[in-house]
């Protein structure tokens, strides 16, 4: 009898499924690059930044307005700095910085101005450190 309930009722399964990964298309792809670069050893942080990373994601996909954020591109972490890869103009600025600020862990939050001149974390500390001040003057 469950076989014959079941059977009617998989394409509705299906189109639940296909709409739930739609709706959460964004978040779903920045879980997929996090879970490529952490699986290519050439590519993988130290494994306290790497578990970092993931409660910083998971606090992103927790929260239903930075979760479906069209401008939040990919995050990265790097001794307790968080760096987001955000437009210069992003709204929800403030927002994030306040929630993954509060994370335990997270020593500072910053917003890459411009991800396609430079990744900040793909270069030493003290480099971004240098960044952030130059950006601010």
């Amino acid at each position: 009898m469950l076989k014959t309930l079941r059977k009617p009722l998989k394409p509705v399964y299906r189109s639940m499924i296909i709409a739930a990964a739609w709706s959460n298309r964004r978040d779903i792809g920045r879980w997929a690059k996090f879970a490529k670069r952490a699986a290519m050893p050439a590519t993988r942080p130290s494994p306290s930044d790497l578990k970092l990373e993931a409660r910083v994601r998971a606090s992103l996909s927790c929260d239903p307005i930075l979760r479906a954020d069209p401008s939040i591109h990919d995050l990265r972490v790097r001794d307790g700095i968080v760096v987001l890869e955000t437009p210069a103009d992003w709204h929800n600025k403030r927002l994030a910085l306040a929630r993954l600020g509060q994370l335990k862990g997270v020593e500072s939050v910053h917003t890459a101005t411009d991800v396609n001149e430079q990744n900040w974390l793909d270069v030493d500390v003290l480099d971004v450190e240098r960044d952030v001040v130059t950006a601010r003057a």
